[in-house]
């Protein structure tokens, strides 16, 4: 009938916008990528094809690496680094108890306590694991690929307890754990990597490394681990980028 045949009509159509819109916006976002660390003489002109399907040229770059300086994803860089040996010595003396990170721990605690997972201020707690694994973001909406926790095989450690965590000697950060929960391994390795199946190295750390639970908790840091290769932090990246 002819209602049927202007419904498809407008079917089709509300599709074809929809997918002119993501192409769009997708080569805008090729565009900035590319641009972001090329000369200034090479980006100070509009994108002015971008119109041809249908939308506003894109911004003009004006510096080379004006896209780098961007804010930080959440708005505000962490940082929840104690500056000084009476407050470090304050925040040790609340501990109950020590444990040694491994490397993967270690990682993940020196990106959360430098920024470098910011807005996170410490682990995931269950719900927001639950969100992440899901949706992909933070309960908040905001944009967050993949779960950051902490793992245990240890059935002494509870909610409420206050936990140095070390580096073999050196006292890394404190850690206030706030729950404990047994995860979803399965469906966070299909959710997160696209296959339970081990053959695909996440889902093989998750299954193979990861302890039997996982534990949310605010962390305090004390000090930056030794490396073989020292890491800057991201305030530090920051400031040394051009204006």
């Amino acid at each position: 009938t002819e209602e049927t045949w202007w419904g498809n009509c407008f079917a089709f159509g509300k599709r074809l916008t929809t997918t002119m819109k993501y192409t769009a916006a997708a080569l805008s976002l090729l565009f900035a990528s590319a641009t972001a660390f090329a000369p200034a003489s090479q980006v100070s002109r509009s994108v002015a094809t971008s119109g041809v399907w249908g939308v506003q040229s894109a911004p003009v770059v004006t510096t080379a690496l004006s896209m780098a300086k961007q804010v930080p994803h959440g708005g505000n860089l962490v940082d929840l680094m104690l500056k000084t040996d009476e407050d470090k010595e304050a925040a040790i003396a609340k501990c109950t108890q020590t444990l040694q990170l491994t490397p993967r721990q270690l990682c993940d605690v020196e990106l959360i306590t430098n920024g470098g997972f910011s807005p996170l201020e410490g682990f995931m707690d269950e719900a927001t694991y639950k969100h992440v694994v899901e949706n992909m973001e933070l309960p908040n909406g905001l944009v967050f690929g993949l779960p950051v926790v902490f793992d245990t095989d240890d059935e002494d450690l509870q909610p409420g307890m206050t936990v140095l965590l070390k580096d073999g000697d050196r006292d890394i950060a404190v850690m206030e754990f706030t729950d404990k929960y047994t995860p979803d391994k399965p469906l966070e390795c299909l959710k997160c990597y696209g296959t339970s199946q081990i053959e695909h190295p996440g889902s093989l750390m998750v299954a193979t490394e990861r302890g039997k639970y996982y534990m949310g908790g605010k962390l305090t840091g004390l000090n930056k681990p030794i490396r073989d290769f020292e890491c800057a932090t991201p305030q530090e990246v920051r400031a040394c980028l051009p204006d």
